[in-house]
């Protein structure tokens, strides 16, 4: 079988020979939000993002980035009981043993995004797909694709993850597939709650931290058409946020909800690589001017 998308990304590792980031990143900036950014007097927050890729140099970032080694931060930041439990970390995807895994379980790459697969029936689940997924993804590093460098010095691994049942809604019935949490400056201030219903339709709803529905969106994602509930466990999720996020600058602290539990999942400084779309466009703007160290 040809792979076509590991053509298309040897060509953009050449691509970084001769294209400098900066020079890379506006295009796609410009391309993706219409507008010609200033990344030395940024405003927007995507304009701050993308400055932050761009002239930032952190190992930390790189650890948080790491799927991996993020997990010995979070222990050291609010314990292990925010974890979701490890069933295995492996170099190789032909060293993975299925017969010993249980009946679900997640598995991905450390070094990348979009390399999950979610087991909910073993007997059903197709390993020649998860093998040149899986495979494919750890032949490619994340910073040639996307231009993020915190990506760029990971070393590739493979984890499986016990699977977690996610929270349904008790008003809705719709399950919260992610909680994201928007810090600035030390500060949570607002929780972005993707939800997808019975049918398989996905929306998300960006919320303050007191539950109040804001008048924005992200990535042309509509809102929910049925109000959710207050989960119990908001409030634990805006304190744990309040100690994982930078105290400086901006982060995002992603978590994931059972009904009765609340589990970590990563932390992010470079959302949609400075690329999301907000609306109206003046959130841009309004979420920009909460970020005050640039």
């Amino acid at each position: 079988m040809i792979n076509y998308d590991y053509f298309e990304y040897q060509a953009k590792i050449i691509r970084t020979k001769f294209v400098s980031d900066k020079r890379y990143l506006t295009k796609r900036f410009i391309s993706k939000l219409g507008y010609t950014p200033s990344f030395c007097s940024p405003r927007s927050f995507n304009e701050k993002v993308t400055a932050r890729m761009i002239f930032e140099r952190s190992p930390l970032h790189t650890k948080l980035a790491d799927k991996f080694a993020v997990r010995e931060l979070i222990i050291d930041k609010i314990s292990d009981t925010y974890l979701v439990p490890l069933l295995g970390v492996y170099k190789n995807f032909n060293d993975i043993d299925f017969n010993q895994l249980p009946h679900q379980f997640v598995l991905k790459c450390t070094h990348d995004s979009g390399s999950a697969m979610i087991c909910r029936d073993k007997s059903l689940f197709d390993l020649e797909a998860a093998e040149y997924k899986i495979k494919n993804h750890l032949k490619m590093n994340m910073y040639f694709r996307k231009r993020e460098w915190h990506y760029k010095d990971i070393c590739p691994q493979i984890i499986i993850e016990q699977f977690v049942d996610l929270y349904t809604d008790p008003k809705s019935q719709a399950t919260i597939t992610a909680c994201r949490v928007h810090c600035f400056e030390g500060r949570p201030e607002y929780l972005e709650i993707d939800v997808q219903d019975h049918q398989g339709n996905d929306y998300s709803n960006i919320y303050d931290t007191k539950w109040a529905l804001q008048p924005f969106r992200v990535d042309l994602k509509e809102n929910s058409p049925k109000a959710l509930e207050k989960p119990k466990q908001s409030q634990d999720i805006i304190e744990l946020s309040e100690k994982l996020c930078f105290q400086y600058g901006y982060s995002r602290v992603d978590f994931l909800l059972s009904q009765d539990h609340i589990y970590f999942s990563e932390i992010t400084l470079t959302p949609n690589a400075g690329r999301m779309i907000i609306t109206p466009e003046e959130w841009d703007f309004k979420l920009g001017s909460l970020w005050l160290s640039y």
